[in-house]
């Protein structure tokens, strides 16, 4: 039996989802109907801005986050005056879920939000159908796969897996020992939670290249218009490599570069070919994100402080075994100077390596879409394949005429949609394109 039918139904309410069901409210007609189905507690959040840890702090300015492009300022209007440039993530969940539910009261029935886990899509030509874990069913002309990330791994004992739960530093004694798996932008959101704990216990973080996350400038940087340079954008990897070097030997600081380069991502993404993409992420990918991907002014200077006071050590090493026990782990780290491995024993392991896009057994409805055809992973094995359009691919690489994929799950294709204002663009950009085929249908 079928409870409800929609012309578009949105899978996660996250920031993908919300920012696509925003801009569908904006851009589609009177009738469409759109459902933007969350298994969380909370609209508009996701794992990213939920109502957590007070400490942990946008890592992009408050000036790039607003919902509507053509409104730039829209974010920074809706918070008080004399905010920060860098302010709790909490609060943009909080924006988004007060935005969406003015287009829910706004829309006079149209777009309804339910809760609940969608565990299976069927198409019959038409139409979809989506099955939810509560027995649930609606169909929709249109689905949209906007489920975001999945933690890098499942729990077992001592070894956390999922590192944005509270459990993941729940009932730690302020003397624990701890192993960090990673040292991205997830290690540091547990290293300022537990500083902020007053954690007094040796913190191990490691990575292959140990790595950490470069700080924004304290103040947005104003610099003269700058020109990039066409090496900079087209030719081979190495050629690119070369070119942004030698801007940054000749005194152009590499955070204005980077500036520069944000708008072209995309296009220098696509102008590489698969093989220099399977080199730039085997090779470069862990220098690229740790410049990229940058955290709060205030967040650089806390991991800085525990650096010093020696709480936090970093080190460059590669995981070779981890045996968890209900109280401890114990780890083997191969580093230079312990080839053969170092067995190391700590109160608690927990996974830093970053959120899961890709299809495995263990990834719920990407892994049943997998199975019965309608989807297959990208050649990266990232996410999803997809076209340029967000249609998802089946397993013979025929785009979908109902399923499209947004956000991080199209991160094949498109490499950069984490971050807010890459998603906004392609939420615009799919919303524009959902109405208008369902506007002619």
């Amino acid at each position: 039996m079928i409870d409800q039918a929609f012309d578009i139904a949105i899978i996660g309410g996250g920031a993908s989802g919300t920012l696509l069901a925003l801009h569908l409210m904006r851009q589609g007609s009177d009738r469409l109907r759109i459902a933007l189905i969350e298994r969380g507690s909370a609209f508009g959040q996701g794992v990213a801005y939920a109502d957590g840890f007070a400490g942990h702090l946008l890592n992009t300015r408050i000036g790039d986050m607003s919902a509507w492009p053509d409104d730039p300022g829209h974010f920074v209007r809706w918070l008080p005056d004399g905010t920060h440039d860098f302010i709790e993530r909490r609060h943009y969940g909080r924006y988004l879920a007060a935005e969406l539910q003015q287009a829910v009261m706004a829309s006079e029935g149209r777009l309804v939000l339910l809760r609940g886990e969608v565990t299976t899509l069927a198409s019959n030509g038409k139409a979809m159908t989506l099955q939810l874990a509560d027995s649930t069913s609606l169909t929709a002309h249109r689905v949209v796969l906007a489920t975001g990330h999945r933690p890098p791994s499942s729990t077992r004992g001592a070894y956390q897996g999922d590192p944005w739960r509270d459990a993941a530093i729940a009932g730690l004694p302020p003397s624990a020992d701890l192993l960090l798996i990673g040292t991205g932008l997830t290690m540091i959101d547990v290293v300022v939670a537990l500083a902020n704990r007053g954690h007094r216990g040796r913190i191990l973080a490691m990575s292959r290249r140990g790595l950490l996350p470069r700080a924004h400038p304290p103040h947005h940087p104003r610099t003269e218009p700058f020109a990039l340079p066409a090496a900079l954008l087209e030719g081979e990897l190495s050629s690119r490599l070369s070119a942004f070097r030698r801007l940054v030997r000749d005194g152009t600081h590499w955070n204005t570069v980077m500036l520069a380069l944000r708008p072209h991502n995309a296009e220098m993404w696509h102008g590489l070919s698969e093989a220099q993409q399977r080199r730039f992420l085997r090779h470069l990918r862990p220098w690229w994100d740790t410049h990229r991907h940058r955290t709060a002014p205030e967040t650089g200077t806390v991991i800085e402080k525990c650096l010093a006071a020696g709480g936090l050590t970093v080190i460059k090493g590669r995981l070779a075994a981890l045996a968890p026990t209900a109280d401890h782990v114990e780890a083997t780290i191969v580093t230079k100077a312990a080839p053969s491995g170092s067995l190391m024993r700590f109160d608690r392991a927990i996974d830093c390596r970053g959120p899961r896009n890709d299809i495995a057994p263990d990834a719920g409805l990407l892994a049943a879409l997998a199975g019965s055809g309608l989807a297959r992973p990208d050649r990266f094995g990232l996410a999803l394949d997809v076209d340029e359009d967000g249609r998802v691919l089946d397993k013979q690489g025929g785009p979908s005429q109902q399923l499209f994929a947004l956000g991080p799950l199209t991160r094949g294709l498109h490499w950069e949609v984490t971050a807010i204002p890459d998603i906004r663009k392609r939420a615009e950009r799919l919303a524009r394109l959902l109405a208008c085929e369902l506007r002619s249908a």
